[in-house]
């Protein structure tokens, strides 16, 4: 049976199972500390590209969603760890951008005619695309690709650019298998410091440690006889059981050390 895509599907796109249980949260948050510290070194460069300093950059929403894009005016690049990002500008934000990186004499923003995205226009998005990359990881890490995002859940950054009078958007598109890759690879979220904090944690945990120092068998009516004040003999065991809960660990033997009894660990339980 050939399966349909319905509404429903794309209301509700696929989670990948890989990101169950993992700091997809932490991502977001990271990226979105990484953006806001460098909107001002990103708006620095552009604003020397465009020679203007009538631009400005702002973080509208960084959301978890399905990756949907626009292939045909978008920048797709891969990283070499694995996953994709896709970046696009709003058609006359582009052209504004653009008419002023090549010092067109006229605005092409004001001709509808003239409103159509050329091969410069993608060349400088290529540019933008490959800056704003390389915030996230190193230049060096990206490569240009045909390929498409999955529909799987992934991160969509919205940011509002101003050009002088011209104001658009710049959407950022971060597949899943980009995600697992800032996890595991780039580190957003040391492993070694979580490792290094559980452990003084658990370190200093107290426990309580049992052995057995000696038992006694007798016969059931025997023991529904005793009563407070009763005596009995016991023989000390030879070889008594050290234990956490049910974790046996040594076992030891007592001895008498200074005129007092002590219980002295063996170095092994199987000894």
């Amino acid at each position: 049976m050939e399966y349909i895509k319905s509404d429903f599907d794309n209301k509700y796109p696929i989670l990948n199972v890989e990101l169950l249980g993992k700091p997809i949260h932490t991502i977001k948050d990271e990226l979105a500390n990484i953006l806001n510290r460098s909107l001002t070194e990103l708006t620095d460069q552009i604003q020397k590209w465009i020679k203007s300093t009538e631009f400005t950059i702002s973080i509208v929403s960084i959301d978890f969603q399905s990756p949907q894009q626009g292939q045909h005016s978008a920048l797709t690049l891969k990283h070499d760890d694995g996953g994709m990002i896709n970046f696009r500008c709003s058609a006359p934000l582009l052209i504004s951008l653009s008419d002023r990186f090549y010092n067109s004499p006229v605005s092409r923003l004001n001709s509808v005619k003239s409103q159509v995205l050329t091969a410069s226009d993608f060349r400088l998005q290529q540019r933008l695309g490959h800056l704003f990359a390389s915030v996230i990881a190193p230049e060096e890490m990206w490569n240009e690709c045909d390929s498409s995002l999955s529909g799987d859940i992934g991160l969509v950054i919205q940011l509002n650019v101003s050009c002088e009078d011209t104001l658009g958007t710049i959407t950022i598109c971060i597949d899943s298998c980009l995600i697992q890759t800032l996890t595991t690879v780039i580190g957003l979220q040391p492993i070694a410091n979580i490792n290094e904090q559980f452990t003084k944690q658990l370190e200093s945990t107290k426990v309580v440690l049992n052995t057995i120092l000696c038992e006694k068998q007798m016969p059931l009516d025997q023991v529904l006889q005793l009563k407070p004040g009763d005596v009995f003999d016991i023989d000390l065991i030879q070889s008594s059981p050290i234990s956490i809960g049910q974790e046996h660990l040594f076992n030891g033997h007592v001895a008498e050390q200074n005129g007092q009894l002590v219980l002295i660990i063996n170095t092994s339980k199987d000894t």
